[in-house]
């Protein structure tokens, strides 16, 4: 593998993405050549999934794949477009979103303590995937009922049947539906309680959602409306890091850059988080960092 010399500007908008940006480094020209010289590309190109088996192979499937898999199938049928849609395979992705759960416990003990510390009221997880995260902080905020929501069906169907498998479905109550503030409200929140929904949170999912939207702010503020008394919002999402180069982030990762060009969802600073979080009131209780990029904030107010 030829080594790429790296391009003497810095990438920062769509219109610099080439083909140097794509490949720069030998980590992410390795990862592509091990995969081919596994047959991948040729399964997945013939509507396949792969399948890894050993400690080696799913690190690499992990490296680039992510779960994004069927938004990469659409690049060869879209030379002509700007950006192309978003897709993701909802089991995967489910994984990935609750993993937090089960390698960082401490960052959800934080969050579980500091729930658990006031009135016992509703936690709402915000894009819940398969309900990991809502499992774990019901062990530690025992008196504390959980809401998640999430838009796949199946997912969502999956963990209905963990949680009564687990003997939680009087206290963890699961729903299908769009978490995207809209004109008007999903029909899923017809179900819900909202008075009694105290704590909203949402993990790797809030800068999807402000790039499809109006911004950090006008998905929060669609949040507070729809719970008028909340008092703590949790947010785990990856902030963009400023650098010259890609593979200079500290959580540079090939895959997850190449997503994001081309579907045109952005990153967002922690500065832009949090002009957002003081514009409608919130204070940062807690900061917690995760190796792998999520930054996780805590945040009260009244």
């Amino acid at each position: 593998m030829t080594a790429v010399t790296p391009l003497v500007h810095s990438p920062s908008h769509i219109g610099d993405f080439t083909i140097r940006d794509v490949i720069e480094g030998q980590t992410a020209g390795q990862l592509i050549a091990a995969a081919d010289d596994w047959g991948w590309w040729v399964t997945l190109l013939g509507g396949d999934t792969t399948a890894p088996t050993t400690g080696i192979q799913h690190t690499v499937a992990e490296g680039l794949v992510r779960g994004w898999e069927p938004t990469f199938r659409q690049l060869s049928d879209s030379p002509h477009l700007e950006f192309i849609p978003a897709a993701t395979e909802p089991g995967e992705v489910a994984r990935g979103c609750t993993d937090i759960a089960r390698r960082r416990p401490e960052i959800f003990e934080a969050i579980g303590h500091a729930i658990a510390a006031g009135t016992p009221g509703t936690t709402i997880d915000l894009g819940c995937a398969d309900a990991g995260r809502v499992l774990a902080l019901a062990g530690i905020a025992a008196s504390e009922r959980f809401l998640g929501v999430d838009i796949e069906d199946g997912v969502i169907e999956a963990a209905r049947t963990e949680v009564a498998e687990r003997g939680l479905a009087d206290r963890i109550t699961l729903l299908a539906g769009s978490v995207q503030p809209e004109s008007d409200p999903p029909a899923w929140l017809a179900a819900v309680d909202r008075q009694r929904v105290t704590t909203a949170m949402s993990f790797f999912l809030l800068h999807q959602l402000a790039s499809d939207g109006d911004g950090i702010a006008a998905v929060l503020r669609g949040w507070m409306t729809w719970f008028p008394n909340l008092t703590r919002l949790v947010i785990g999402d990856g902030y963009l890091l400023e650098a010259p180069y890609w593979t200079q982030q500290p959580w540079f990762s090939p895959t997850y850059e190449i997503y994001h060009a081309v579907t045109g969802v952005r990153l967002w600073t922690r500065q832009e988080y949090e002009r957002a979080f003081a514009e409608l009131g919130w204070t940062v209780r807690r900061r917690l960092e995760d190796h792998t990029m999520l930054v996780t904030t805590i945040l009260e107010r009244g």
